[in-house]
């Protein structure tokens, strides 16, 4: 696990990579949230990206000392600059079935995945890897301290930003656009007064304590999911019916109907998968 003095971050990366390689950095944003997904973005840097755009690279700070206007200023600069950048997002159903932890991790890798240009090494913000079959470096507090980390929490921040601007026309009346799915006092007072919707987190106790649950609901999914006939059904239902109703469900209701939907699975696709349905 890496620490270091208080250094210009892109600085510190230098000092800390091999002269002549690419490496990277990996942060999450929304892991806190109690609505939307959980995001997180990989920024790639090497010599020459450092060598035309180092004016650009030292202002990259942590994003959550970034002005919202600055951060977005930014991430679209880092966009046009860096060699390469990956960017996922890991949704509420997901985040309850797993949990955050390997939630974010699942949004780390998938961000990594997506890279045209693979660096030779990770600086990843925080004290726990993803695993992503890279070399990969534990930074605590890395936003503040990795020029790549901190361009990859702008990237990731900047974007589920955006996102939740957008739910909130998708989900009005929730304060999206203002909250951003934090658990603040307005966000509390919306969820008392209209339950959770298709994008909270159901797991988590806030959330779980303010939802508006409909029992006949769940009865109609259970139905609805045993008549779905093959495994294209399946996916239009997840799709069209589940998502949509998630919020006014207990979360244990969405596990036994997981269950289901798993057992329906097996017996339509002999046990297998093939077109990457998942519940």
């Amino acid at each position: 696990m890496l620490s270091g003095a208080k250094l210009n971050p892109l600085d510190w990366d230098l000092g800390n990579v091999p002269p002549g390689v690419a490496w990277g950095g990996v942060d999450e944003a929304g892991r806190g949230a109690w609505a939307g997904p959980v995001v997180a973005a990989c920024a790639v840097l090497d010599p020459e990206s450092v060598h035309k755009w180092g004016h650009v690279l030292r202002s990259v700070r942590d994003s959550k000392k970034l002005k919202p206007e600055r951060r977005e200023v930014l991430a679209a600069e880092l966009k046009a600059l860096l060699p390469a950048y990956g960017i996922a997002e890991v949704d509420p159903m997901a985040i309850d079935r797993e949990n955050i932890l390997e939630a974010t991790m699942m949004a780390m890798r998938q961000a990594v995945a997506e890279l045209a240009l693979r660096p030779r090494m990770l600086f990843i913000d925080g004290d726990k890897g993803p695993r992503t079959g890279l070399p990969e470096r534990l930074v605590v507090d890395g936003d503040a301290l990795s020029c790549a980390i901190g361009a990859a929490s702008i990237l990731a921040k900047a974007h589920r930003d955006a996102l939740m601007v957008r739910m909130e026309a998708t989900h009005p009346g929730y304060g999206f656009d203002r909250h951003k799915g934090y658990g603040t006092a307005l966000h509390q007072e919306r969820l008392r007064d209209l339950g959770a919707s298709s994008i909270h987190r159901i797991s988590y106790a806030p959330v779980a304590s303010l939802q508006h649950v409909d029992e006949d609901l769940r009865e109609s999914l259970r139905q609805s999911l045993a008549r779905c006939a093959s495994v294209d059904e399946l996916r239009h239902w997840v799709e069209s019916e589940l998502r949509p109703a998630y919020g006014r469900l207990k979360l244990v209701w969405v596990e036994t109907l997981r269950r289901r939907y798993a057992d329906r699975l097996a017996l339509l696709a002999g046990g297998e998968n093939p077109t990457g349905v998942d519940a």
